[in-house]
């Protein structure tokens, strides 16, 4: 065996250590050549910042290190993939997670584990292969399944539980199959299910309240981190078994929003399942749809989870009066993710949040769909509160011009990677002073959808040097036109995207073949031109430069 893959192999078979990475790192440093310097430095740069917490000072520029060597050198660090895999991410320098077909993934199993330790699968698969994915040795090596929307059926899992491959396995995605209470009777009684940690369930109709009664008395339940419910049809009585379960001592993350159960209407056993002990260990909990606004305060109240860190309450119908409870509450002191989307805070109940020291901790905010305006705009930026922000979505909150000017100018911005504007009324003046500001170098992500956007505000885009950082930008249903295209396709500074959305921007022939020769999208994994008008020619020109990526 050489020494690429015996490395190759101490690292697939002790995943979490990082010796192996960086040893590997050392030796393809010494091997000479700038694109094995680079992919040493890569997997460092990697390594190095994967153990840092989100706001350490060095995370950032560690981050920017490595999406630049990504930028230059991913097309030849995933040659093998391509044609193979829809997508992939990097963790730790190497590729870990892939999205591919089932046929595919069967196929060329053997190939896809000498190139890359990989540890997540998510698998575009039917039941008539799962038998074959049963009997295929290199599970032994996969930690997450992921078969959303796949159309499984009790029978597709029972098959797939008597692979003898599935050591490795802690977390087993399910979401939006069909899966009834015989499957999850299978799955608790395996051996599968006491090495579990996340299970999702969620969008199985047939996950009912007896399917629940199995998971919450079973006693190889105790490894359960994260359980997803959402959407299922668990009722009142499912939920309680749930929360008075003995056999769930490591639960922390809990979805049960858009259930039958609507149990947050009723304050008597709201309060008496909020003091159950699974519910004051939670970390993340998700009630979304499924929450009388009235309740919010009993909840609130009741539920006196130190832990709690994430929690979902959207399109519960919560305004101003909601928005006191969660600004009053000091059981929210560590909650860094809160998303209240679709609900009816306005500007008067985002000015209540926004002068909140309870909720000083968080990272990650979600108040789109909720009317807030400019005034609420004009709060959320002058907060002395919101200053760690990372992730802020903002989109569909009728947001103009001097609600984006004061976004823009302030400093609770400077953290943030990813940043929600869609369906805003932004127009080419507000993009400039978004472009401009030193506060939002850090981007990452942006959306700019349905923003009143022209070829204007695309060369504005395309000319900042603040936004280089970018991997994703979307800005469908603009007016961008060819000008706008030709624009950001000559960017010197978009040189890291990776997705871009340009979908009905009245885009025409000079647009499409300025985009064809693009000469600095190495990275470019989706290109949606859909909603534009080419011909054919066009169409052959983006084809034979973005494959596959560009969706037309």
């Amino acid at each position: 065996m050489d020494h690429e893959r015996a490395f190759l192999q101490a690292i697939r078979e002790e995943p979490h250590d990082d010796a192996h990475r960086l040893i590997y790192a050392d030796w393809l440093e010494e091997q000479g050549g700038a694109h094995r310097t680079a992919r040493a430095n890569f997997i460092r740069a990697q390594c190095r910042f994967a153990v840092l917490p989100a706001d350490d000072p060095m995370r950032g520029a560690l981050e920017g290190e490595a999406a630049d060597l990504l930028a230059e050198h991913e097309c030849a660090w995933t040659q093998p993939l391509h044609g193979l895999a829809e997508d992939w991410q990097f963790a730790r320098g190497f590729v870990e997670a892939i999205t591919i077909k089932g046929a595919d993934f069967l196929t060329h199993a053997e190939r896809l584990f000498a190139f890359a330790p990989l540890r997540a699968v998510h698998l575009l698969i039917g039941p008539k292969d799962i038998p074959h994915l049963a009997a295929c040795p290199f599970l032994q090596f996969v930690e997450t399944l992921d078969f959303r929307r796949c159309h499984l059926n009790d029978r597709s899992l029972q098959q797939l539980l008597t692979s003898p491959y599935l050591q490795r396995l802690s977390a087993l995605d399910l979401d939006g199959n069909g899966i009834t209470t015989p499957g999850i009777q299978s799955l608790v009684h395996s051996s599968v299910f006491m090495h579990l940690r996340r299970l999702n369930l969620s969008r199985n109709a047939g996950v009912g309240d007896k399917a629940i009664h199995l998971l919450a008395r079973s006693p190889h339940a105790e490894s359960l981190e994260e359980l997803g419910l959402a959407a299922t049809n668990a009722t009142l009585e499912g939920l309680q078994n749930l929360f008075q379960s003995p056999h769930l001592p490591r639960l922390t993350s809990l979805n049960v929003a858009r259930t039958r159960s609507w149990w947050a209407q009723l304050t008597s056993p709201l309060r008496i399942w909020a003091d159950s002990k699974l519910l004051r260990q939670l970390r993340n909990l998700d009630l979304s749809e499924n929450v009388h606004p009235a309740s919010v305060g009993v909840l609130l109240d009741s539920l006196r989870a130190p832990h709690l860190h994430t929690l979902h309450l959207r399109s519960i119908a919560a305004g101003s009066s909601e928005a006191k409870f969660l600004a009053n509450s000091p059981h929210l002191a560590n909650l860094t993710f809160l998303d209240l989307r679709k609900n009816n805070l306005g500007a008067e109940g985002m000015q209540i949040l926004a002068d909140s020291p309870h909720l000083a901790s968080l990272t990650h905010l979600d108040v789109s769909s909720n009317n807030i305006r400019d005034t609420g705009a004009k709060a959320l930026a002058a907060s002395p509160h919101f200053r760690r922000l990372a992730v802020l979505d903002l989109a569909r909150n009728g947001i103009g011009g001097p609600g984006l000017q004061a976004l823009a100018e302030s400093p609770n911005l400077q953290h943030v990677t990813m940043l929600n504007l869609a369906a805003n009324f932004i127009g080419a003046d507000s993009v400039r002073a978004l472009a401009e500001s030193g506060h939002l170098s850090r981007l990452s992500w942006l959306d700019l959808s349905d923003a009143c956007l022209d070829e204007t505000s695309a060369r504005v885009l395309a000319s900042s040097a603040n936004l280089a950082r970018l991997a994703t930008l979307l800005l469908q249903k603009n007016q961008l036109g060819d000008a706008g295209a030709k624009a950001l396709a000559q960017s010197p500074h978009l040189q890291r995207l990776a997705t871009l959305d340009l979908n009905d921007n009245r885009i025409g022939k000079a647009g499409a073949e300025a985009l064809a020769v693009a000469p600095s999208w190495r990275r470019m994994r989706k290109l949606d031109l859909r909603g534009n008008v080419f011909t054919d020619t066009q169409e052959a020109l983006l084809r034979e430069r973005f494959a596959d990526a560009v969706l037309l």
